[in-house]
């Protein structure tokens, strides 16, 4: 049976640069990126070319393209690691990067959640000129890390799934990186 892991975490907290790390380690399981999915899909039908700006697209279309790859997840019927937010800032707004209903239809067998201090958020943000990231302080980091820890609580009460939290740590992605790897194995017996 195939095996979907949600891997998750606050803008800044480098959940895409630890899968890049584990990308090179596994050929048996893919890694999607839903940003860079949903940024392909949003250029050819809105004309949206910043991978920032996807957020600012309304719920109804969000919703159109996010399921337009949640079946091609399916339809693939390979183990996949699936990289995105697990919710998406709008100004004072969090909207959840997935309805439950979704995670439902692709079976999620687990989220992994990868976390930094607000402080080395806020550092690798600041430090990226090549992203606009939709927070400027602590408080604001502070806030969206509590909403995204509530939103994962939930979808695994719901769905009956276990959470992992990772921390990735400043100059420590490769212990990271290892710590994902394990727990993808121990989920999908690769």
């Amino acid at each position: 049976m195939t095996k979907l892991i949600l891997v998750t975490g606050t803008a800044g907290a480098g959940k895409s640069t630890i899968l890049s790390k584990i990308g090179k380690n596994t050929s048996k399981i893919k890694i999607i990126n839903l940003g860079t999915e949903m940024l392909t899909i949003l250029k050819e039908k809105f004309n949206i070319t910043d991978r920032d700006n996807i957020r600012t697209l309304d719920d109804k279309n969000t919703i159109l393209v996010r399921n337009a790859i949640m079946q091609k997840i399916i339809d693939s019927k390979a183990d996949t690691i699936i990289d995105t937010h697990a919710s998406i800032k709008q100004g004072r707004r969090y909207r959840p990067g997935f309805s439950i209903d979704e995670l439902q239809k692709i079976r999620i067998s687990a989220i992994i959640y990868i976390d930094a201090t607000s402080e080395e958020i806020l550092e690798r943000s600041l430090s990226d000129s090549s992203r606009m990231r939709a927070y400027e302080t602590l408080a604001e980091i502070d806030e969206w890390r509590s909403v995204n820890i509530s939103i994962i609580s939930t979808f695994a009460v719901y769905l009956n799934i276990p959470i992992y939290i990772i921390y990735n740590q400043q100059g420590k992605q490769d212990e990271a990186a290892r710590e994902v790897l394990n727990i993808t194995h121990e989920i999908i017996g690769a």
